[in-house]
C-alpha cells in the first residue's frame, strides 16, 4: 500500500487535478438531476435512468448528457422540440468541477505535496461529499425555499461516521496536525471524542439558530411578514445540525460569520432596490460552509478587515 501512495505522490499534480475536475463535472450533472427531481415526489432520481427534456419529456441521448460539452453541442436547446435549456445546467456542472479541482489542490498540494498520504485523500473525500450535498441544498432552497429532509437529515448517516476522522475537521485550522481545536472533551480515543464533539456542535448550533429565528420574528415582525412569516425556516435549523457535524465548531462559527456578512450585503442591496422578497438563508450558509472548509485562514483575514471597518466607524 505504501508503494501505491508513493507512485501517487510522484505523479504530476495536473494529472490528479484534471481527473478530479472531470469527476466533478459528472457529479455536477448528477446534481442537476437531484435538484430537479428530488423536490418533485412524482419523480425518482434513478428512474428514468437518463435525463429527459422537461418540455417534450423525450429522453436525451447519452452524448447529450455529457457534462458541459453536451449543452454546448446542443446549443442549449432540446434537439427534439427546440425548447431552450437553462444555462444553469452547464454552470452547475462547471461550478462543481471547479470546486472539486480547487478542493483537491487545497488539500493535496497547497501546503506541500500530500498526495502520498492516505489521510489527505480521506480529508479530500470528506470535502467533496460536502460539496455534493450542499450545492443541491442551496439550489433547491433558492428555487423553492423548501428542502427535503433527505438532503439535511439523510447525509448525517455518512457524515457522523466521517467525523471520526478528526484530521478532516481540523483541516485548515491553525495548528492543524498538532492539536484538534474542534474537540469539546479531553479524552481518548480521539475518533470517539471527534464524533461526539461534532454531533454536539450540530445540536447546539441548531438550537442557537432556532432562538435567533424566533427573536427575529419579533424584532423584524413587519419584514418577516413580507417574506413569508418566518425569519428562519425549519430547514435552515436542520442544516445547522448537518453543518456542525461536517465542520466542527471553529469552522462552523467561521461559516456563520461569512453567511451573515454576505447576507447582510445582499439584503441591504435588496432593500435599496425595494425587493419585497428576501433570499433564503440556506445559500448563504452553504457559501459560508464551503469557504470555511476550503479557506479557514482567509476568513480570519476577512474578519479582521471587517472588524477594522466597524472600529473605524465607531
Amino acid at each position: 500500500m505504501n508503494d501505491v501512495f508513493k507512485i501517487i505522490e510522484n505523479m504530476p499534480p495536473w494529472f490528479w487535478l484534471g481527473w478530479v475536475f472531470l469527476l466533478g463535472s459528472f457529479v455536477g450533472s448528477f446534481l442537476n438531476v437531484v435538484v430537479y427531481r428530488l423536490p418533485r415526489n412524482c419523480l425518482s432520481i434513478n428512474n428514468p435512468k437518463r435525463s429527459f427534456c422537461p418540455s417534450c419529456k423525450t429522453q436525451l441521448k447519452w452524448n447529450d448528457n455529457l457534462p458541459i460539452i453536451g449543452w454546448l453541442l446542443l446549443r442549449g436547446k432540446c434537439r427534439y422540440c427546440g425548447v431552450k435549456f437553462g444555462i444553469r445546467y452547464p454552470l452547475v456542472e462547471l461550478l462543481t468541477a471547479v470546486l472539486f479541482a480547487f478542493a483537491a489542490w487545497r488539500v493535496l498540494y497547497a501546503d506541500g505535496n500530500l498526495a502520498g498520504q492516505w489521510a489527505a485523500w480521506l480529508t479530500l473525500l470528506h470535502i467533496l461529499l460536502m460539496i455534493g450535498v450542499l450545492l443541491p441544498w442551496a439550489l433547491i432552497d433558492l428555487d423553492l425555499t423548501y428542502i427535503p429532509d433527505k438532503l439535511t437529515l439523510g447525509p448525517l448517516v455518512v457524515f457522523v461516521p466521517f467525523a471520526a476522522h478528526a484530521d478532516a475537521l481540523q483541516f485548515g485550522l491553525t495548528g492543524s496536525g498538532t492539536r484538534y481545536t474542534h474537540l469539546w472533551f479531553d479524552f481518548s480515543p480521539i475518533w470517539l471524542n471527534s464524533v461526539l464533539s461534532a454531533v454536539l456542535t450540530g445540536i447546539a448550533a441548531a438550537g442557537v439558530l432556532w432562538l435567533i429565528g424566533k427573536a427575529s420574528n419579533v424584532i423584524f415582525a413587519k419584514r418577516v411578514q413580507q417574506i413569508g412569516g418566518e425569519a428562519m425556516g425549519g430547514a435552515d435549523v436542520k442544516l445547522m445540525v448537518l453543518l456542525g457535524v461536517m465542520l466542527g465548531w471553529p469552522k462552523l462559527l467561521a461559516a456563520f460569520f461569512v453567511a451573515i456578512f454576505v447576507g447582510a450585503i445582499i439584503g441591504s442591496a435588496q432593500l435599496l432596490l425595494k425587493k419585497t422578497h428576501g433570499t433564503p438563508f440556506g445559500p448563504y450558509l452553504t457559501l459560508g460552509a464551503l469557504v470555511a472548509a476550503l479557506g479557514s485562514q482567509w476568513i480570519r483575514l476577512l474578519y479582521d478587515w471587517y472588524m477594522g471597518i466597524l472600529q473605524g466607524l465607531a
